[in-house]
């Protein structure tokens, strides 16, 4: 299965520019250190350089030194044709950044003794349940965050794109395979941190949305932050909507059907914000739970947060060693010093946001480009050059790995001389899986078309070798691609499909409904 969910100014920095970062002073310091504009201005015109390189309509970049928003600047546009220039207010899509949001309400919870970090899951939420009941009893909070379930990276996914609720996608971690053993590996999950949120509400008697702005977006002053439930609001400062489609940038359409998929993952993935607003959220974790004399998380509580818990990726000849915490990824490079970043990509929009504990220097980027890890690239540079480092061109080298990719399909090779399929009708009828429900296959056109899920997501079925089939979707083709394959009983009859890359759905098996 191959699918992609899952992610301009020219720059002529004056010195006025660079000491004013075009903000009012209650909004940010000068930069008094010479060695930190220097590193701005240079950052900048990497950043610059890149995003026309990478084809990047818009980007907003913002950096807190010490307990002060030090640069916030706009390059680009907020649409590849007709936006406007994009800038510290303008509204993007934040992606996986928003799993940070759901850890520190765990945290506010663990504050006021409602819930341990250490408590098992079914004590909060005794209908949580996985498929290995030993995993179900054992399972603590702090594991719902820390992305070593056992299961397939992103297992389940798909579920938001073809209707789900979050309640059916927390259920349907009961039939979710495992493919490791529990805490012994590390796999990227969405699913569980609906699950924490789901806790939290419990204790709190607020809705996720509710909590959030009452408790973390009030507070801090982050008044054009949303969790939106119908997707990314059209306004005059709002970031359009963009991905890349055969290595070039393509906009899409503001009906598009599917720009709202994403906000079912709410406390996984479906916050808006601004850069600006974005400052204050990473204040608050640059100074361990406090900002402005207001504390809203314990220092204990923070640093968990920021806590190695699961290997990630480890290079001992580089000196890379990367770490999952709970919403948040520890990495360090070399002895010089210590990132904890996190990224977010919603196949249509980029985040990025990164911080130096021990420096207590961080940046935060939006971008209207999703599917390009540029922004990922931009923050080892610039921590690079703070550090007094020469850095590699990141930027270049994963432009040039792109390039030589050449947006190759992950679809597998179809045969030179492929079979034909037995009659159409044959195959006509109606499957069920325990994740993904039932799945229709009638006959249209002269040709096949499945129907998926509660939001009736129609896929058409072209021929691709004898009981395969590609599955492609009617109205965005490009979104979800996946091959499937149709497979008969002893007595010649279709007995079910199967759906590659969802084997550890329940087998990715669809059992034909009698």
């Amino acid at each position: 299965m191959h699918w992609r969910l899952r992610n301009g100014l020219t720059v002529l920095l004056s010195l006025l520019v660079l000491f004013t970062l075009c903000l009012s002073p209650a909004q940010a310091a000068p930069v008094q250190d010479a060695s930190l504009a220097k590193t701005l201005a240079r950052f900048e015109a990497y950043a610059e350089k890149n995003r026309q390189a990478f084809g990047v309509p818009g980007m907003a970049v913002a950096v807190v030194a010490g307990d002060k928003v030090v640069y916030v600047k706009g390059l680009g546009t907020t649409a590849l044709e007709g936006g406007r220039p994009v800038d510290g207010d303008t509204i993007f899509q934040i992606g996986s950044t928003s799993k940070a949001f759901t850890a520190t309400m765990v945290a506010m919870m663990a504050d006021q003794k409602k819930l341990s970090w250490d408590d098992r899951v079914i004590e909060h939420l005794p209908s949580f349940l996985m498929k290995d009941p030993w995993v179900t009893r054992e399972f603590l909070i702090k594991d719902l965050m820390a992305q070593h379930t056992g299961l397939a990276p992103h297992a389940g996914e798909l579920e938001a794109f073809f209707g789900f609720t979050r309640e059916q996608m927390v259920a349907s971690l009961a039939h979710m395979k495992p493919v490791t053993s529990f805490r012994s590996a590390f796999a990227y999950q969405n699913i569980p941190f609906l699950v924490a949120a789901k806790i939290v509400g419990r204790h709190s008697g607020m809705g996720y949305g509710e909590f959030l702005k009452k408790k973390i977006w009030q507070p801090l002053g982050m008044s054009r932050t949303s969790l939106p439930e119908s997707g990314l609001a059209v306004g005059d400062n709002v970031t359009r909507l963009h991905r890349r489609e055969n290595g070039k940038t393509v906009m899409l359409a503001q009906e598009w059907p599917y720009k709202d998929w994403i906000y079912e993952f709410g406390p996984a993935g479906g916050i808006n914000s601004s850069v600006k607003d974005m400052t204050q959220w990473l204040r608050l974790h640059i100074n361990r739970g406090e900002v402005d004399g207001k504390r809203l998380v314990s220092a204990a509580n923070m640093d968990f947060m920021h806590t190695p818990a699961t290997p990630a990726k480890t290079d001992l000849a580089s000196g890379l060693l990367a770490q999952y915490c709970q919403a948040w990824i520890y990495e360090r490079r070399d002895s010089t010093f210590t990132t904890i970043w996190h990224n977010g990509d919603t196949t249509v929009n980029h985040a990025m946001i990164a911080f130096m504990p021990g420096k207590k220097v961080g940046l935060v980027m939006l971008s209207n480009l999703g599917g390009v890890d540029m922004l990922d690239n931009l923050a080892r540079y610039f921590c690079d050059v703070y550090n007094g480092l020469e850095p590699k061109d990141y930027c270049g080298d994963y432009l040039a790995k792109l390039k030589k990719a050449g947006g190759e399909s992950e679809l597998p090779p179809r045969p030179k001389n492929p079979s034909p399929p037995l009659p159409l009708e044959r195959y006509v009828g109606s499957y069920h899986n325990p994740v993904y429900k039932v799945v229709n296959v009638t006959l249209k056109n002269g040709g096949l078309e499945m129907t998926m899920g509660p939001g009736k997501v129609r896929m058409k079925l072209t021929p691709w070798d004898r009981d395969q089939f590609l599955a492609k979707d009617v109205v965005d083709p490009v979104l979800v691609q996946m091959v499937l394959s149709f497979e008969l009983g002893p007595e010649g009859k279709i007995d079910c499909l199967r759906v590659m890359d969802l084997e550890n759905e329940d087998g990715g098996v669809f059992t034909r409904v009698k």
